[in-house]
């Protein structure tokens, strides 16, 4: 019994292959499919030319691919060289075989001629009149041929004299494609490279001339996939991370590459060197299982394939090494371990009854940043404004709207950074802060000639946040405390909602995008004064804070 072949189909007695074309294929070949007649009608017959049909024509639609896919080479060898300008010079003897034996078009060469004659040439019937398609070209037809030949030769003869390597690069880089290959002007080993294949062009001419002359002159087989070119190295995801890294309007910042780096060498550890096409949704779902295993929470396993994911995305929409995004729609479902918190009342009393808020003991520890760590925890007690914002402010971020005393929150500050549109906005300053001396300690900043608000503070380029965030932490382990500065921002919200603002207005305080009720973006304007009103409703009556000495920087 014949086995199975995917496409085979009766019409009548006779058998057929339909054969669908590849997707990205399909504006080539012009068509969906093709249904190739087998040219039998016993079943066993046709499952075995099919078969070999169907190897052809698969085997054509690769080398296609690789054609209009070619992958740049890093260099190009000797062995490279060698083989472009074998492949040049059997293209440009092989194109004349074709000429020749083209009888038509020969003799429309020689009716141009004896046009171009004019008086000098009587038209007349060629002294050689053809007799059938075995005799050959006519004496005016040949000389036409080798006129053409001899000016194409001299051109060649020109090019190699001045070593001008443009002419033939187009040709060279044709060839290249055909191997599945591309280089450019500047790929190392190049201009070597379209020397040889020069030469190779300028003796191929000189041998046309010489088949004119009636000498034999054989045109090479050149295999199409030779020992000389080695198969293109196959891409990986790191070669789809490094594109990664610079992509974009602006260059990665050195947190996300660590963090995609940790990721990609989790997953090369399970995937030595597997190319790029290789990696299949059934690996990405045994991936998934891994990561559930060998991650300490969810939320790590979560993220590890998301960045995955997220590469695996940029190699298909935007460099198109792929068809596809394998992975899309696989994911983990997170289980919250940390769950972030207001500060409750004893912990703040704790925090802002240490020596650093009652004496104005501040820390020596550099990344305390001296000044930065009394204001920086009282700024996100009494505004809600994230850690990086802080830190990253200038004294010209301190200003005067409407008569009301503001942080200005941008980016456009050198090194300054937001985390979205939202972000951009001007937060007014309470007044217990302007109470406990903080318009004063700008002015003292200001005569320094200070661009920054907080002098001593160093800040990590890409993270401002990082370096006062690690002393934070300490400084609250010290005294016993758990909770992080972000839950600050968890901590000022309800004060503001119990005393009946709306999500909007508090948005406006904190810099979280609104969203309405089905998901969409609220744009609403609410006034300075009713963002001011919502701040002020920032209250602490079980913390009694003092005022302390000195105000000026330290």
């Amino acid at each position: 019994m014949a086995g199975t072949l995917t496409g085979l189909n009766r019409r009548g007695s006779r058998w057929y292959l339909n054969i669908v074309v590849w997707p990205d294929l399909r504006e080539v070949y012009g068509k969906r499919a093709m249904n190739i007649a087998l040219g039998t009608s016993d079943r066993r017959e046709a499952t075995l030319l099919g078969t070999l049909k169907r190897a052809e024509w698969l085997a054509d639609f690769e080398a296609k691919r690789s054609e209009l896919n070619p992958s740049p080479v890093d260099a190009i060898t000797p062995d490279m060289a060698t083989l472009l300008a074998a492949r040049i010079r059997a293209a440009v003897l092989g194109r004349d075989d074709n000429l020749r034996s083209d009888l038509p078009l020969l003799a429309d060469m020689a009716r141009m001629r004896r046009k171009r004659g004019g008086l000098s040439i009587p038209q007349a019937t060629p002294n050689e009149p053809r007799i059938d398609d075995l005799s050959g070209a006519t004496e005016e037809e040949r000389e036409e041929f080798a006129d053409l030949n001899a000016f194409f030769d001299g051109k060649a003869a020109v090019s190699l004299a001045g070593q001008n390597l443009a002419a033939v690069l187009p040709m060279a880089q044709a060839e290249a494609a055909k191997l599945g290959v591309s280089f450019d002007a500047k790929t190392p080993g190049a201009r070597e490279a379209l020397l040889a294949c020069l030469k190779a062009y300028r003796t191929a001419h000189k041998e046309v001339t010489l088949r004119d002359a009636g000498e034999v002159v054989d045109t090479p087989v050149v295999l199409s996939k030779p020992e000389a070119l080695k198969p293109a190295k196959a891409r990986t995801l790191r070669d789809v991370f490094c594109k990664w890294k610079t992509s974009g309007d602006s260059a990665r910042s050195a947190d996300s590459i660590a963090v995609y780096d940790r990721a990609l060498k989790q997953f090369e550890g399970q995937h030595i060197g597997i190319p790029l096409e290789a990696i299949t949704r059934e690996i990405g779902n045994t991936y998934r299982t891994w990561l559930r295993e060998n991650c300490n929470t969810t939320k790590t396993a979560r993220d590890r394939l998301t960045n995955i994911k997220s590469l695996l995305k940029f190699a298909h929409e935007t460099l198109e090494w792929i068809p596809k995004q394998p992975w899309r729609g696989l994911d983990i479902k997170t289980t919250t371990t940390n769950k972030r918190r207001a500060w409750t009342d004893d912990e703040l009393k704790t925090l802002f009854t240490a020596p650093l808020h009652t004496a104005y003991a501040l820390p020596d520890a550099r990344y305390g940043g001296r000044d930065a760590a009394y204001w920086i925890p009282l700024m996100g007690l009494y505004t809600g404004t994230r850690l990086g914002e802080l830190c990253q402010l200038r004294t010209a971020d301190v200003q005067k709207v409407e008569d009301i005393h503001v942080l200005v929150l941008t980016n456009e500050g050198e090194g300054q950074s937001i985390k979205s549109d939202a972000s951009h906005r001007s937060v007014p300053i309470h007044s217990e802060l302007i109470r406990l001396g903080f318009l004063k300690y700008v002015e003292a900043v200001k005569k320094t000639r200070s661009n920054s608000l907080w002098p001593a503070l160093p800040l990590r380029k890409g993270k401002p946040s990082d370096f006062f965030g690690r002393w934070f932490g300490e400084h609250c382990k010290a005294l016993g405390l758990t909770p992080t500065f972000h839950y600050l921002r968890h901590t000022v919200r309800p004060l503001m909602r119990k005393a009946g603002h709306s999500e909007g207005t508090m948005d406006k305080v904190t810099g979280h995008k609104t969203v309405g009720s089905i998901g969409t973006t609220v744009y609403d304007h609410r006034t300075l004064q009713e963002v001011q009103e919502a701040v002020e409703a920032i209250q602490y009556p079980a913390l009694k804070l003092a005022v302390v000495e000195p105000y000026a920087a330290s």
